[in-house]
């Protein structure tokens, strides 16, 4: 599922225009950037934590590891709820095929 048939999905569930639900997706998508550019991390309930990850930079020439260099990079964890959801539902699924 790419963005706009995102978009259109919501937009028919709850009956508010695709316009206004592109907008609050962009303005959702820029708040997230914004709070984890300021190293914050965004708990969103019933989906998952984005959060900012640190970890040493490789040397890709070989040698020693560059102790002074990090890599920081953004991720999503989903929660546990949805997780198991997901599992259950491929089960479910996979039973009938």
């Amino acid at each position: 599922m790419n963005k706009r048939e995102f978009v259109r999905e919501i937009a028919k569930r709850s009956g508010v225009s695709e316009y206004a639900v592109s907008e609050i997706y962009n303005v959702s998508s820029e708040l997230i950037a914004e709070a984890l550019i300021q190293e914050d991390q965004v708990e969103l309930p019933k989906l998952g934590v984005f959060a900012l990850h640190t970890k040493m930079a490789k040397n890709l020439f070989g040698g020693q590891k560059d102790k002074t260099g990090l890599c920081i990079y953004p991720s999503f964890r989903i929660c546990d709820r949805l997780k198991g959801r997901i599992k259950d539902g491929c089960r479910y699924q996979k039973s009938f095929i």
